[in-house]
């Protein structure tokens, strides 16, 4: 696919996910995406939680996003609601089979959840399918109907992010019919690119899908290995350094008329272990290159 020329004066909304940044705390992640250049950084719940936990405040983060003039774009994430009638795990990847997974207690964790999604005015919060299971799809995306049916009232948009992992929705294409079979319009799609390499989806697969089901996109490149040996917890890299096709979504969803947040997510020990203020600099130095301009770092 050629790169559109409209990519050279398209000015995207960059946002960083603090997963990146790892080795910052809770509250230095705010300083070091405001000072790399982004405007944007997202919400990782447990982090969050932990902080409240510690004494912190909503009021304290708003200060925070005021100060370092900040969004929050993404809230991280919701799981395991895939065949289990659609409640969700807040921040957790895998049942244990525990008291807290009943009913109950995980409508009361995932009301809170969204509630501080309101308060910080969040749309976009993170949907992961099963890595586990299959079963019948419109199950599926009955449940998925109901998750975004509880997150309306709080103004949430639930993003479906397909895993290059998981057996039945792993790519762009299965994804897309279960958004399609569900109905709502607050169910969309995220788009990671890492993932989108990892399920063998291709840039072409982009054309078939209704852009304003494109909720979001979350940027990151692959290191050059098999697809099906790939970590997506371990093998990231700034986006445009590996060998996912990224700067051929990046232009296909430009052409189709995507105009949402474009959001850097690295997991990558190696980045963890690199002082914070180089990685975050980096990464809005990689995702500026992405629409053909130059980086100019943020002073806060």
């Amino acid at each position: 696919m050629s790169r559109p020329s409209s990519t050279n004066s398209f000015s995207a909304k960059l946002s960083l996910s603090p997963v990146t940044i790892a080795q910052c705390s809770f509250e230095q992640a705010f300083e070091q995406t405001a000072r790399a250049g982004f405007t944007g950084i997202g919400l990782r719940y447990d982090r969050f939680e932990r902080y409240l936990q510690e004494g912190g405040s909503v009021a304290q983060v708003r200060r925070w996003l005021r100060h370092f003039g900040l969004r929050i774009n993404e809230a991280a994430f919701l799981a395991e609601w895939q065949f289990h009638g659609g409640l969700p795990l807040v921040s957790l990847r895998q049942r244990n089979g525990g008291a807290a997974e009943r009913a109950v207690p995980l409508l009361k964790r995932l009301h809170a959840f969204l509630a501080h999604c309101e308060q910080f005015e969040c749309a976009n919060v993170t949907a992961v399918p099963a890595l586990r299971e299959t079963g019948d799809l419109d199950i599926a995306a009955q449940e998925f109907g109901k998750l975004c049916d509880l997150a309306r009232p709080y103004g949430v948009r639930l993003c479906l992010e397909f895993m290059g992992i998981a057996p039945q929705i792993g790519n762009l294409r299965s994804a897309e019919q279960l958004v399609a079979r569900a109905g709502r319009s607050n169910g969309g799609l995220m788009i990671d690119t890492f993932l989108f390499h990892q399920g063998g989806s291709q840039p072409a697969d982009i054309a078939g899908v209704p852009i304003e089901h494109v909720f979001s996109v979350q940027l990151a490149d692959a290191k050059p290995k098999p697809r099906e040996e790939l970590n997506m917890l371990e093998d990231r890299l700034f986006p445009g350094e590996g060998v996912a096709p990224v700067q051929q979504i990046v232009d296909a969803l430009i052409e189709r008329g995507y105009n949402g947040w474009w959001t850097v997510e690295l997991f990558n020990p190696d980045y963890a272990a690199a002082p914070a203020e180089s990685i975050a600099a980096s990464a809005f130095a990689a995702a500026s290159r992405l629409f053909g301009r130059q980086p100019s770092q943020a002073t806060v």
